[in-house]
């Protein structure tokens, strides 16, 4: 396991440079990997025990003034052999705890990355509703200047006068908060990319997953998969500390004692096995706990499950909502360029004004923008479910 999770290791480092993250978000996923291996290792290894030295000097003074002076040093060990299969449920608990906790990191990176490339897909779709809103914002100018001609010659009221002004200043209130957006959103991307140009961010060509494929590899399923795994192995574990066990002792030690009246020194050594079983009133209750926390471990699976379903089934229907805004800009987009090509030629005769072709020609280019607005949009929904899922 250890191995694998150095294997895992490397690639993030061999490929750690093309991440779009902060150097300091590569190094700490790093270290939580490189540690979660070696917690993993200490757990596997937690059934052995260790080896005990000691060593002593002490001096005596009795009542007859005679002094003694006793070196000891020694040797001692005390190792379960058997534990009705608790060593086996041991080290499978350890790797399913590392596997989830590995998960667990996974889940973190991915959730930077989904972060970064659904930021980096906001700021070039906002990007383009800035300049959407700029062209608003000169049609409103143009509407504004017309009427207000008319309302000078007497062909229009005072309303007529306000609602263009209001939409004008509508417009202008719209620029400035999709200025101000754009600013948040870089900023944003910036705490996750740290000194890296954000401009560098390539977006990933993310074909849509399927609802099969995305619950399959969920990197929240098989998370609670792992803790599942984990979970009936510690089960087993508490169930086998109550049956029966099997140790090996032994020590060896060595005794120097000397002084007025004694001088000597010599090896001890004893070895032995024993067999022993705790009868512990608690036992059921710790094994039913245990039983209990697995129960609630699958049952969190199943309805996470359900959840993740429904999540799936709301983005895909919400693609399909932005497919269908592209299929309406299309059409406005038919509309205003059957407008323009008309008035054109009213203007070429005198028939129209220059800014109504103006005012025209702006729609055409909104609308144009709402088309390459909604892939994005539809490009940020395949970033959140491709992300989710173990690549």
């Amino acid at each position: 396991m250890k191995k694998i999770f150095y294997i895992l290791i490397s690639l993030v480092l061999a490929f750690g440079d093309s991440l779009p993250l902060s150097e300091e978000k590569i190094e700490i996923l790093k270290l939580k990997r490189q540690k979660n291996a070696e917690d993993v290792d200490v757990e596997k290894n937690s059934w052995i025990s260790p080896l005990i030295f000691s060593a002593s000097l002490n001096n005596n003074k009795n009542a007859e003034y005679s002094e003694i002076q006793t070196k000891n040093a020694a040797i001692n060990w005390n190792q379960d052999v058997f534990r009705s299969g608790g060593i086996f449920y041991t080290i499978e608990k350890a790797e399913a705890s590392g596997q989830a906790n590995m998960l667990s990191i996974d889940i973190q990176e991915a959730n930077y990355l989904k972060k970064i490339y659904t930021l980096a897909s906001q700021i070039k779709r906002d990007t383009l509703k800035y300049e959407q809103s700029e062209l608003v914002l000169k049609n409103r100018d143009i509407d504004l200047f017309i009427i207000k001609a008319k309302y000078k010659a007497g062909s229009t009221d005072i309303s007529e006068l306000n609602r263009a002004t209001i939409d004008r200043d509508h417009a202008k209130t719209e620029l400035i908060a999709a200025k101000n957006l754009l600013r948040n959103e870089q900023h944003e991307l910036k705490k996750l990319a740290g000194y890296k140009k954000i401009e560098t961010i390539i977006l990933p060509d993310i074909a849509l997953i399927s609802k099969s494929e995305y619950l399959k590899q969920h990197l929240e399923l098989l998370k609670y998969q792992a803790q599942d795994k984990s979970q009936s192995a510690l089960c087993k574990v508490t169930q086998s500390s109550y049956l029966p066990k099997l140790a090996l002792n032994a020590s060896y030690g060595y005794t120097q004692s000397s002084g007025d009246i004694v001088e000597r020194d010599g090896e001890n050594y004893r070895y032995g096995a024993m067999i022993s079983m705790p009868l512990d009133i608690n036992a059921k209750s710790a094994i039913e706990s245990e039983r209990l926390q697995l129960l609630e471990t699958r049952l969190t699976q199943i309805d996470r499950k359900l959840e993740l379903e429904q999540e799936y089934e709301m983005r895909f229907a919400t693609i399909s909502d932005y497919e269908e805004k592209i299929v309406v800009a299309q059409d406005m987009l038919s509309l205003y360029n059957e407008l323009q090509t008309f008035t054109q030629s009213q203007v070429d005769v005198g028939l129209k004004s220059s800014y109504e072709l103006d005012s025209l020609k702006n729609s055409v280019t909104i609308q144009e923008l709402e088309k390459e607005m909604q892939f994005y949009n539809i490009l940020i929904e395949k970033i959140s479910l491709h992300f989710d899922t173990k690549q």
